[in-house]
């Protein structure tokens, strides 16, 4: 964890995701820069934790290990998502460990100072509500089949047309096994969805159906 001195390059965070919109007091006074190297925790389930923190760049995993030595993914954030924000917020005990998948930047606040004018900060509750009802929302995809599942991450981590992700990782995020993730990925390829440029590295060629598939359509 390192903390960067670059009041421009916070700036330049809080311009982009328009985040001074979701508070009424001054984030560049309040809030420094941080940066975590991939692999790195961010917090442990069980603590509290004592800082807010918005990832404006990066990739991070909220995630824990079931009694039956499962991995389960809770949350992939990527480039802007608030942090744990149910736990801070209340300071409860957090439920899942955060860890950085890439090199990640957070903007963060100590959540001793700011959490009672946030209880009181109705622009900011007013986010808050419609954040968390989104976050139930997107729970709700863990009991979606894997081709919606698989569907909706291709969507959301595609760069330029093309899923480049490592596959032992995407099997995590999307809770299979790594030969069933392989297998769904050919079943894709043989619909004309995907077309397979070299290893882990797929085109997509038909975007239109694959996003039937993430709103649960089914494979036609």
């Amino acid at each position: 964890m390192q903390q960067l001195n670059d009041p421009a390059l916070m700036q330049h965070y809080i311009d982009k995701y328009h985040l001074q919109n979701y508070f009424s007091f001054d984030l560049q006074s309040a809030a420094v820069l941080v940066r975590y190297d991939a692999n790195e925790i961010l917090s442990l389930a069980g603590k509290v934790v004592n800082t807010f923190s918005i990832l404006v760049s990066g990739e991070c995993i909220a995630y824990m290990i079931t009694r039956s030595d499962k991995f389960h993914c809770e949350c992939h954030y990527k480039d802007m998502h608030f942090m744990g924000m149910v736990g801070t917020l209340w300071n409860k005990p957090a439920i899942n460990d955060i860890k950085a998948l890439t090199p990640c930047i957070c903007l963060c606040f100590p959540a001793e100072v700011y959490r009672p004018i946030l209880l009181n900060d109705v622009k900011f509750l007013r986010y808050a509500a419609e954040y968390m009802a989104s976050h139930i929302r997107q729970s709700a995809a863990h009991f979606e089949p894997l081709e919606t599942r698989l569907a909706a991450f291709i969507l959301e981590t595609e760069q330029d047309g093309a899923f480049r992700y490592n596959l032992t990782l995407c099997a995590d995020l999307v809770e299979t096994s790594y030969r069933h993730l392989l297998r769904t990925l050919h079943a894709f390829c043989s619909m004309g969805i995907l077309k397979r440029e070299e290893k882990s590295s797929y085109i997509i060629v038909d975007r239109g159906q694959l996003e039937e598939l993430r709103m649960g359509h089914g494979i036609t």
